[in-house]
């Protein structure tokens, strides 16, 4: 899959970042379109890839980022191909009767609402490419966890989207990916915050004093590997684990 245009969400650190970096570097994308709310960590790529990255700067809860993500992919390419949708927040963390509804509802609109936007926004481009929907998603949400109840929740619905949605077109794949525990600042965050229970803050506490926590490009690998190879058909609306995709980095 050649000349692949691809427009991803949350490319400002972390994994997003780590994923900009890679795309920019394979010979199998053309065009890279980097949203998040501040691009400044991408702005000297940008310089060194000036035909093939564009910024956008904005809030993905509010349309008019979507709606120029778009644009600007179709300006520069003519096309969309591939939708990676990683921008999220951790926050609200504590415990569930302390967090306020109107945090609920933002973690809402920037993990599961932006991400409905942005799709219904490139959904005809997606139907002439016949293109891919890759979604980030979160192992927290597997099974019952404490103090990130808001997290796992948006996540949940989100991998609840991705099984419904090729169901609606079978010609638009879609995929969600977990990373894992990644070293990122989000990640860092979260493990000082005050309000975790001591059952999260041990375990992360644990995972970060013993070298497990991921680099940002390994998860990262894994979409980059699905932009340039295709959605499987046997995958599209399944949510997997980052180191299931053959060929993501894993160490």
């Amino acid at each position: 899959m050649a000349d692949q245009v691809v427009i991803v969400t949350g490319a400002g650190n972390g994994i997003g970042l780590a994923m900009v970096k890679q795309l920019v570097a394979s010979q199998k994308v053309s065009h890279v379109v980097a949203v998040d709310l501040n691009v400044e960590n991408l702005e000297k790529l940008r310089q060194d890839h000036a035909q093939k990255l564009f910024l956008v700067s904005g809030d993905v809860s509010q349309s008019s980022t979507s709606a120029l993500a778009v644009q600007t992919a179709l300006d520069k390419a003519g096309r969309i191909n591939t939708l990676i949708l990683n921008a999220a927040i951790v926050k609200p963390i504590g415990p569930f009767p302390q967090l306020a509804l109107a945090d609920w509802k933002k973690a809402f609109d920037v993990n599961f609402f932006a991400l409905i936007d942005m799709i219904q926004h490139a959904w005809p481009y997606l139907l002439k490419t016949e293109g891919n929907v890759l979604l980030t998603s979160t192992r927290v949400c597997l099974k019952p966890t404490e103090s990130w109840t808001c997290y796992a929740c948006t996540k949940s619905v989100l991998n609840y989207l991705c099984s419904c949605l090729p169901l609606e077109e079978p010609r638009i794949k879609v995929l969600a990916i977990s990373p894992g525990a990644v070293d990122t600042n989000s990640m860092a965050g979260a493990r000082n915050d005050a309000n975790l229970s001591p059952a999260m803050q041990k375990f992360l506490d644990e995972i970060h004093a013993g070298g497990k926590l991921l680099r940002p490009e390994q998860p990262a690998s894994a979409f980059v590997r699905i932009v340039e190879t295709g959605i499987p058909q046997e995958l599209t609306g399944s949510t997997i684990n980052w180191d299931k995709v053959p060929g993501a980095m894993l160490s």
